[in-house]
């Protein structure tokens, strides 16, 4: 395993987050909700406002590129604010196979492991690998989205699952 540094990222590291997020749009469309489309015309100031405003923790190497990222969000809902979102997670094919995934998923868990009871995503159903990774973190499937994404002229479903953090 590479060793990596683990980071939230700001607003500094909007030009490698931007390129990292679309070179995960581009690579695997099928994973997620955005699109190249949609994102690829967005001036590198709304990517530094992300990362002002939201929490995406990326993983460099020792050489320093950032080789992998994961976002998560909290809802903002007075009925909902025990609930958080990993809204988009992208290791570059050089830093798979390494366990940055698994760091940055831990990662993730422990920074809101005080403040929420349940951790949420959705996955492609075609993405067994990534369903093992969240399987044993302890996610759980709890719903399956059919056709949610359309990629080109090709459906795809995704796997709603969740992470019980806090006691029920």
């Amino acid at each position: 395993m590479l060793p990596y540094k683990l980071r939230r990222l700001d607003r500094n590291d909007a030009p490698s987050f931007r390129d990292i997020r679309l070179e995960g749009l581009a690579n695997h469309p099928e994973a997620f909700g955005a699109s190249l489309e949609d994102e690829q015309n967005e001036p590198e100031a709304r990517f530094a406002d992300r990362l002002e405003n939201g929490h995406v923790i990326g993983g460099f190497p020792d050489d320093g590129t950032l080789a992998g990222i994961i976002g998560i969000s909290k809802s903002k809902g007075i009925k909902t604010q025990h609930i958080g979102s990993i809204w988009g997670m992208y290791v570059r094919q050089t830093a798979r196979g390494t366990g940055l995934s698994r760091l940055l998923l831990a990662a993730a868990i422990d920074d809101v492991a005080t403040t929420l009871r349940s951790l949420r995503l959705c996955v492609v159903s075609s993405n067994a690998q990534a369903i093992r990774l969240y399987k044993s973190m302890g996610f759980e499937e709890w719903a399956v989205e059919a056709e949610a994404l359309k990629v080109g002229d090709t459906y795809h479903d995704e796997i709603l699952m969740r992470l019980e953090i806090g006691s029920r």
